[in-house]
């Protein structure tokens, strides 16, 4: 049975209903495009919480996503990127080129200019920065030492073998001018009592190169500057101008250039004062100066205003290598070899045939090859300079490293015959011609062009070639050096080898061949070991570089100590020291002077008198009291040796002994003890309290800050409808201020200006500080090199038996334990050439 008829919604209404004869198709378009697009945003950005990348599929997320958006498809990379822009992330745009686009030659070269912008490269920079520790010295960036252990191979090679170093870094100096005019101006900067002038007939004749200690003008002995070597070129017949090279070392070569300019009067000749036409421009027109930037001024001039004398900077123009050991005539004898005219090509010597210099090379050449059977470079004139041609050092190259076979030297009269028959122009080089070094450098065949020609002509890989031939040889400057001169205390000898000046882009063509003949490569951290193996120190406390290495150790040592936690640092209140990171120089020639003088007048300095040094040095065998003419505000350079088991460091302390120390010192030695003679008992530390007190209100600070700001957080998320962050803490400046405090409680308080405020710090007065020390090879015990003052060492004289060694008590900043040690003066403080 059927229901009601059901009716429609209109009828339903009393409604009736027409439907249209046709349907607008745009309209209908345009409504469906409408709700199509608000489909297409309501996909893109859905209600959802979460992220773009966090709503794929689990096998299409990456871990990178959130920091690169290519990782995503493509169509969700813009939602993604405004979703990472909201939050404050900005994606990664620049994508890094390439290795093989980074390592074109164009592009390398670029970024090597680049890096050298604050820091000055040698020319075998990309050889050390490959095997070296970098650090930036000087405006340099120099090696310090091996990435591999060779600390003990070091010094096997500069006692026994080759050690080989790269000292580029050094500044050269031109001056030329009349030599009465130098004679002169170098006597108002140094002194004769510290040795042989720059103007000596042993210096100016050219044979042999001469060092010199600097001060500032009319200021000996006070304001050293810094000791530099110097060596003149060969004087021809009736000149009267003569040329001088002065080497420098980059931490005080500015302030030598200056004192030059102000004693010779110079004026760079960079800046040309324009001139006016009329007076009336001059009163228009202020008074101008046209100067080239620093990046063109590689080579500084400077003139008198007559010429009559200048100063030229050979920066980079240059490259001197140090080989240093016994084995260094044999890798000399195997990388160079003496060019002679007549048996090598022609075409690659047309400079040397202009020059007409066939004699003067025949002579050189055979010199050498004499010198070259020596078993030493020691056997030879000290210091002395040989000029020398060699063919290109590629040629002398082994296939493979190997050592440099021994000298068969048959003439046991060789070494004297060298010394007396010396040739005339053995000093003589192309190297002083400006002209012929630009000339050099432009016609090098490069590595490039080398090594395609050995693969067009070589037959045989390691066969000699026809056109090696005609490959211009390279002038060389070869300088001995004598080593060590105190057979006293110290190694007769050690230190010897040569210094090798070679031109400007043959840098790493020499190096690369003193290496595969046996030379092993040090850097900075060499330099004081060898140094310190023959008694000497590069830097004294008085100059400005050894001011300048000073506050650098102070800097490093303090940061290292503050790094530490608390309860692993040495408490120098309770050791009684007064100055744990650098030796307070001044206050300590202040204490010792005697009470009728003033105690605040002059400055201290090292004594370089010779004259005194060796009084002093007699003084000390004899066991006579010091002349009391002596002056009191200098340091004596002494050194140091622990005559027992024990450690010795920089800036330890140079102590008096007492009756008590010597008496234990003898008990000691008759039981075989080793224990030290005395140990320094504790002091009080009146501000452990106070530190304990400021580090516990600090942290109660810190954390009631921090819940105040957790407090904000949850108060503002109660009302936020978003994620709310932690205020930032901005406690940067409060940090600062607590660590400033703790520094200040935790060292002691500097020396005061009151008396003996260094002297009797603590219960051994003080009469020196240690400046350089560590293990020496040599001895085989711990050595070092420290200063003392004249009064220190006068009573020191007094307390020591006079048929005993001279004897003082040391001990390191961090410790407690005082231990002896022999003490002696040395007399070559003022020869050393670095």
């Amino acid at each position: 049975m059927m229901s009601t008829q059901k009716l429609e919604f209109d009828a339903a209404l009393g409604g009736g209903v027409t439907l249209p004869s046709h349907v607008p198709t745009y309209q209908y378009a345009a409504g469906a495009l409408q709700e199509i697009n608000a489909l297409i945003e309501e996909a893109k950005l859905p209600n959802s919480t979460k992220l773009i990348f966090q709503t794929l599929p689990k096998h299409m997320r990456r871990r990178a996503m959130s920091h690169h958006p290519k990782r995503l498809p493509r169509k969700y990379r813009a939602a993604h990127k405004c979703q990472m822009g909201k939050a404050g992330n900005q994606p990664v745009n620049n994508k890094r080129p390439s290795r093989k686009y980074r390592r074109r030659p164009k592009n390398l070269l670029r970024e090597y200019v680049r890096r050298q912008r604050k820091h000055i490269w040698l020319e075998t920079h990309i050889w050390h920065a490959k095997r070296f520790h970098m650090v930036d010295r000087w405006g340099y960036r120099l090696p310090y030492a091996s990435c591999d252990k060779t600390y003990r191979a070091c010094y096997r090679a500069s006692a026994e073998h080759c050690l080989l170093q790269d000292i580029s870094f050094y500044s050269c100096v031109q001056l030329q001018g009349n030599l009465e005019e130098l004679r002169e101006g170098f006597a108002r900067l140094s002194s004769a009592e510290c040795g042989l002038s720059i103007a000596a007939k042993t210096f100016t004749s050219g044979r042999r190169e001469g060092s010199i200690e600097l001060f500032a003008a009319d200021q000996y002995p006070l304001c050293a500057l810094q000791r530099v070597s110097f060596m003149w070129r060969p004087a021809e017949q009736d000149e009267t101008r003569r040329t001088l090279w002065l080497w420098l070392h980059p931490a005080g070569a500015q302030a030598v250039i200056n004192q030059l300019l102000i004693v010779f009067q110079l004026k760079s000749t960079q800046q040309q004062q324009l001139p006016l036409e009329a007076a009336e421009d001059k009163e228009q027109q202020p008074l101008r100066f046209w100067t080239h930037t620093q990046a063109f001024q590689l080579n500084k001039h400077y003139a008198s205003e007559d010429n009559s004398l200048e100063l030229l900077m050979l920066q980079q123009s240059f490259n001197r290598f140090r080989l240093t050991g016994p084995h260094a005539q044999r890798v000399l004898a195997a990388s160079l070899r003496a060019y002679r005219p007549s048996t090598e090509g022609t075409p690659a010597s047309q400079w040397l045939q202009e020059l007409d210099l066939t004699e003067q090379l025949h002579s050189q050449a055979s010199y050498w090859e004499s010198a070259q059977q020596l078993h030493s470079p020691s056997e030879l004139l000290s210091n002395m300079i040989l000029g020398l041609n060699v063919v290109d050092p590629r040629l002398q190259r082994p296939s493979q490293r190997s050592k440099a076979t021994k000298a068969t030297n048959t003439d046991g009269n060789l070494a004297t015959q060298l010394l007396v028959d010396q040739p005339q122009c053995l000093p003589q080089s192309c190297l002083w011609q400006p002209e012929l070094r630009a000339r050099l450098a432009k016609q090098q065949l490069s590595i490039h062009a080398y090594e395609q020609l050995r693969q067009q002509h070589a037959v045989v890989p390691g066969a000699p070639c026809a056109f090696e031939s005609q490959m211009q040889p390279v002038p060389l400057l070869l300088i001995q050096r004598p080593g060590s001169q105190q057979a006293q205390y110290k190694r007769l000898g050690y230190g010897s080898g040569w210094d090798v000046i070679a031109p400007a882009h043959y840098g790493m063509s020499l190096w690369l061949t003193f290496i595969m003949w046996g030379a092993r490569v040090g850097g900075l951290r060499e330099f004081d070991s060898v140094a310190r193996e023959a008694g000497a120190e590069h830097h004294l406390p008085d100059t400005l570089a050894g001011q300048q290495q000073a506050s650098l150790a102070e800097l490093e040592r303090r940061t290292r100590y503050f790094r530490l936690p608390p309860n692993k640092r040495s408490n120098y209140r309770k050791l009684a020291v007064v100055s744990p990171f650098t030796p307070p120089w001044q206050q300590l020639v202040r204490d010792w002077r005697r009470s009728g003088e003033q105690t605040t007048a002059a400055s201290f300095y090292v004594l370089r008198e010779r004259r005194l040094l060796q009084c002093l040095q007699e003084c000390l065998q004899q066991r006579q009291a010091l002349p009391p003419q002596l002056p009191e505000h200098c340091l004596i350079q002494v050194q140091l040796r622990l005559q027992a088991r024990g450690q010795l460091s920089a800036n330890a302390l140079i102590c008096l002994p007492t009756q008590a120390d010597c008496k234990q010192r003898w008990r000691q030695l008759k039981h075989a003890d080793q224990a030290p003679v005395h140990s320094e008992p504790a002091q009080p530390d009146l501000n452990e309290s106070l530190r304990k007190q400021l580090r516990l209100e600090h942290k109660a600070q810190l954390k009631r800050l921090r819940g105040r700001r957790v407090r904000e957080k949850r108060k503002l998320q109660e009302t936020s409808t978003k994620r709310v962050h932690i205020r930032p803490a901005l406690t940067a400046q409060l940090v600062r201020e607590q660590l400033d405090k703790m520094c200040q409680l935790w060292l002691p308080t500097p020396p005061a200006e009151t008396r003996d405020s260094v002297r009797r710090q603590c219960s051994r007065e003080v009469c020196g500080y240690v400046s350089s020390a560590g293990f020496s090879f040599v001895e085989a015990t711990n050595c070092g090199v420290g200063y003392v003052t004249i009064n220190g060492l006068r009573l020191l004289l007094e307390l020591t038996d006079k048929e005993q060694p001279v004897m003082c008590l040391v001990r390191d900043a961090d410790s407690r334990d005082y231990r002896f040690a022999r003490l002696q003066i040395n007399l070559s403080v003022a020869a050393q050439p670095y």
